[in-house]
């Protein structure tokens, strides 16, 4: 149950991450009046928000009864982070775009994981998600590097890239979950076969039994 439980939210975890993807894509893109240091404290008090949540939940899940839980530390790590992204939000905006695009290295990561899981489930749309995973860390890449001298077209840039990220991200998380479901679902009815085998043999023995008597 308690590893249901973490992988439900880790899953929610990646999940707010592209929303936050998304909203901060789109604020950028159709919202020109919200500068990037406006995004930058929304950003960061969220972090704190997710944060004090993580303390809250160590507390009330009893985390300190189990062993190698870190939920109290990572908690506090980011209600720290939080805090000082907040204090400096004016010289982190300076680095915002590059910023994000580790970001994007991140998700990118963490998709390789998702297309792998799919490869090792014997499930043919993996290479299609490696594929797009691919090509979104190479964008991710070129953000880092920062090609392009034209500041708003970077930044525009940028945000096309955050957006598709969102939403594949969510594609992914969905698709996983459900291919998931399906497997273990696989699982148990293979695992369920050698005992129906069992049973139809004690009846076919069964039955032989009743004849002989009955000659």
């Amino acid at each position: 149950m308690d590893e249901k439980k973490k992988n439900l939210f880790s899953t929610v975890v990646v999940s707010v991450m592209a929303v936050i993807f998304i909203a901060v894509a789109v604020l950028i893109l159709f919202v020109p009046r919200i500068e990037v240091k406006d995004i930058c404290y929304f950003i960061c008090g969220f972090v704190v928000v997710l944060g004090i949540y993580m303390i809250v939940r160590y507390f009330m899940s009893a985390g300190y009864e189990r062993l190698n839980e870190y939920g109290f530390s990572e908690g506090v790590l980011f209600v720290l982070l939080g805090i000082c992204g907040l204090v400096s939000a004016e010289r982190i905006a300076a680095s915002f775009l590059t910023a994000l695009g580790l970001l994007l290295l991140l998700s990118g990561v963490i998709k390789l994981q998702y297309a792998l899981d799919l490869k090792c489930m014997e499930d043919k749309a993996w290479a299609g998600f490696f594929a797009v995973t691919v090509l979104l860390l190479g964008f991710s890449v070129s953000v880092i590097l920062k090609p392009f001298e034209d500041m708003e077209f970077f930044q525009n840039y940028t945000a096309g890239i955050l957006l598709a990220d969102g939403i594949v991200e969510i594609v992914n998380i969905l698709y996983l979950n459900f291919r998931i479901k399906t497997y273990r679902q696989r699982g148990e009815k293979h695992q369920d076969l050698p005992e129906l085998h069992e049973t139809e043999k004690e009846e076919n023995f069964s039955e032989q039994a009743d004849e002989e008597n009955d000659k």
